[in-house]
């Protein structure tokens, strides 16, 4: 039977044929095992940490032995051992025991044992038994939350979606799914490889798994429902549909991961879908917002982001969705609790706080006299923002007067000034309210163009390769900046120490120039 096509990467890592579940060791895998069975022969008495421990020191003199090799899949295979056995080792060390029966692993499940009691029996999805709470043992899997029979820990089949989804390359399945017949799966189960036929019993009766596209018999595929990513990305389709298990557990463990960048998936959308264009809007006002926040005593004190704190990355960038996030965009939920948050913030920096209101803006083109004395913010509406001076204007004042801006002629002054002088100019010391992305890269590019225009090409190349934008919200502030002065200050010093270095050199030419002469 054919493997999981390229559309439904997501669980390319959950194979559903017999030889990709039961996945052959790697040479790193057995040769580990055998150091575990030598190290056990030679001591009986060791415990299972001590395994770990010699296991974990064989793989280290294995990789430094590697190191020279660049790109050596070996090489990884062996990092990648070392950091299963040292969480394996932390697990244990926090368990207090090597107690081996509280946990059973296979296939990547972490099996523990569960509670007698509870409100109604499950299902053992190895078996598919019914589990008696009061007579029979279980576990479930703390990854994905598989539930089967104590008996059954060892035989599941399904490798863990826990384990897929904390791969460095899984992605999530974003292309819409074509229905593939039972011919292109041999009429049997996409998973189990069971027997499948429209005109059999129930049980051999296919069930279509819309994330995957993919056919299942009705041990794999319980009728789940969940909203399908694809659907949501091109249609805004977040009704739910069915899915097999094994797609239903690895939705369950990503549904709030920000993993959906709409902006690159789907661009059209956020154009032509006004909730959604709105949803963008107020996202970077709260990246805007958040700039006051972290130098504000008062926001610090009251917590505000926390008011953000089921969608934290929203502070963190514009563009990264969660399914939960897209679900509660259609239902409408997420447009009004944002509004809400939107308008909690606005009040503080506008009306509240005293330290945010203070690092507002004047609009200096303004030729409106009621307007002049307006105080107004890079979050607020009809503004535009300089990218060169980081200024806030009227957006129809700045459309007139863009070209004409005296704050990048007053910055230019002030940084050649910088280059002249020994003392740092207080105007480097930005307020609140310019310490945020722009303000930061505006800096770091007068900085660099006086570095290259210094001779200090290298220096200033690196300074103007700049890391993630979330990276410059939380390194921007004024001890940074003024670091960066210092940098240009310590530069100019060796500039100065180069031409007095010139300029004995010239002398000394010149006096072996007189000595040569004198002697002819």
């Amino acid at each position: 039977m054919s493997s999981l096509s390229s559309d439904v990467s997501g669980l390319a890592d959950i194979s559903f044929r017999k030889e990709s579940i039961c996945e052959e060791p790697t040479p790193v895998d057995t040769e580990v095992s055998d150091i575990i069975a030598l190290h056990r022969s030679n001591e009986p008495n060791c415990t299972r940490s001590d395994e770990i421990m010699a296991a974990i020191a064989h793989c280290k003199n294995r990789l430094k032995e590697r190191m020279s090799e660049r790109n050596s899949p070996v090489k990884q295979m062996y990092l990648d051992k070392i950091v299963q056995l040292s969480l394996e080792k932390q697990k244990l060390e926090e368990n207090g025991d090597d107690n081996e029966d509280a946990v059973v692993k296979a296939l990547g499940h972490e099996f523990y044992l569960q509670r007698s009691h509870g409100r109604r029996n499950p299902y053992c999805e190895v078996c598919m038994g019914t589990i008696w709470r009061v007579v029979q043992s279980w576990r479930r899997c703390k990854l994905c939350g598989i539930r089967v029979h104590d008996k059954c820990s060892t035989e599941v089949r399904r490798v863990c979606a826990g384990v897929a989804v904390s791969r460095r390359d899984f992605r999530l399945a974003t292309a819409m799914c074509e229905e593939r017949g039972l011919c292109a799966q041999n009429y049997a189960c996409a998973e189990c490889e069971a027997p499948l036929a429209y005109e059999g019993h129930v049980s051999q009766q296919p069930r279509l798994c819309e994330y995957t596209g993919l056919l299942f018999c009705s041990n794999c595929h319980w009728g789940d429902q969940w909203s399908i990513p694809a659907r949501i990305i091109h249609n805004m389709d977040a009704r739910p549909r069915p899915v097999c298990r094994a797609a239903k557990q690895l939705l369950a463990i990503v549904d709030n991961r920000p993993l959906i960048d709409l902006s690159e998936m789907s661009p059209s959308l956020i154009k032509y879908h006004k909730e959604l264009k709105r949803v963008q809007q107020l996202r970077r006002n709260f990246l805007l917002m958040k700039c006051y926040f972290i130098s504000c005593r008062n926001a610090a004190k009251l917590r505000i982001l926390q008011y953000l704190n089921r969608h934290q990355h929203f502070v963190e960038g514009a563009d990264m969705y969660s399914i939960a996030d897209l679900r509660e965009l259609c239902t409408g939920n997420l447009l009004r609790d944002l509004e809400d948050i939107h308008t909690v913030f606005r009040r503080h920096i506008e009306e509240e706080c005293e330290i945010c209101a203070g690092n507002g803006f004047y609009c200096e083109m303004c030729d409106d006299a009621d307007k002049r004395d307006e105080v107004i913010f890079p979050f607020s509406e009809n503004v535009a923002m300089c990218q060169k001076c980081l200024a806030v204007f009227h957006a129809k004042c700045f459309e007139k007067r863009s070209s004409n801006c005296s704050r990048q002629v007053y910055s230019r002054e002030q940084m050649m000034h910088l280059r002249r002088s020994e003392n740092v100019p207080k105007s480097i010391a930005l307020p609140a309210g310019l310490e945020c992305i722009y303000s930061f890269e505006a800096l770091i590019e007068i900085v660099g163009k006086e570095l290259k225009s210094s001779g200090c090409r290298d220096l200033a190349r690196d300074i103007l390769l700049i890391p993630s934008i979330s990276e410059r919200i939380h390194r921007c502030g004024t001890p940074y900046l003024r670091a960066l002065v210092e940098v240009h200050k310590e530069l100019r010093r060796l500039e100065m120490g180069l031409r007095e270095a010139e300029e004995a050199t010239r002398t000394h030419r010149a006096c072996w120039n007189r000595y040569r002469n004198s002697k002819s």
